[in-house]
């Protein structure tokens, strides 16, 4: 399939979830997260300004969202539960749902990230340092990252952030896409 033709289709997915998601929860939640504990719905109503009611719906939109025991929030993508995706940022060691979020989080977040990553074919490290400006650092040079087309699923972890990994090289890659449909 051309690159175009996918690229497209990927956005075009990504447009029906995001009307099933309440995007104006995703900066300040991921902003909270950030800070390395977990988020009450409380919190995250004051940081909203929104009534205990709205956040509760949004929330309940979201499937994936990650709690503890007491009911706080500690995983929208940015998360404080161990992924194969290790997400320094400040000193702060957090992770992500997928490749993807790695190089797109410290753009929304305005701050630098230090990630590391193990490729899951060779089982190398992938480490990289993103800035909000871009890519400042890729090893080894020849990494890549896998992208799926993902389903109109409300849960975006399971249809799109599972499928999303950093691999040593295209190489590396070739075998996981075989057998993955929609990479």
């Amino acid at each position: 399939m051309e690159t175009s033709t996918f690229v497209k289709e990927i956005a075009e997915r990504f447009s029906v979830i995001n009307r099933l998601h309440p995007t104006e929860l995703l900066l300040p939640l991921l902003r909270e997260i950030a800070k390395g504990s977990p988020v009450s719905r409380k919190t995250l109503a004051t940081v909203l300004d929104w009534p205990a009611d709205r956040v509760a719906a949004a929330l309940d939109q979201v499937p994936s969202t990650e709690y503890d025991d007491d009911g706080n929030i500690v995983g929208y993508g940015l998360t404080l539960r161990e992924t194969p995706h290790t997400f320094e940022i400040d000193g702060q060691r957090l992770y992500t749902w997928c490749a993807l979020d790695v190089l797109i989080f410290p753009a929304l977040l305005g701050r630098s990230a230090y990630v590391s990553s193990r490729c899951p074919t060779t089982g190398e490290e992938v480490s990289l340092t993103v800035a909000p400006d871009g890519l400042h650092r890729l090893e080894p040079a020849s990494a890549v990252v896998s992208l799926v087309r993902p389903n109109a699923s409300s849960d975006i972890r399971c249809s799109f952030c599972c499928h999303v990994h950093f691999f040593a090289s295209a190489a590396a890659a070739d075998d996981w896409v075989a057998q993955h449909e929609g990479a």
